[in-house]
């Protein structure tokens, strides 16, 4: 039966430790045509509730909403701020 030997020279070891680690540093960088900060506030900024009947959209960054109750007729929007609202309940 035949010993199976493993050796590997410093040179291809070598050769693979900077292969791997080019490769990692390539696929981690960013693109150099978009700015590295940008701004995300936009990102999921405005959240809608609905039901058969009411919807209410809300921006989350100021706090103001958007209610359309239910009632029949033509459909109407009613705008609302948190702030407003918190301290009317404070008094």
């Amino acid at each position: 039966m035949k010993t199976i030997t493993f050796s590997i020279d410093l040179k291809s070891f070598f050769l693979g430790v900077f292969t791997v680690g080019g490769i990692l540093l390539m696929t981690n960088s960013k693109p150099a045509d978009k700015p590295a900060d940008e701004p995300t506030d936009e990102v999921r900024r405005y959240q809608a509730i609905g039901s058969e009947r009411e919807a209410i959209i809300l921006d989350t960054k100021t706090g103001q909403f958007l209610i359309n109750p239910s009632y029949l007729g033509q459909p109407r929007w009613i705008r609302g701020d948190f702030e407003t609202i918190h301290n009317a309940t404070k008094k």
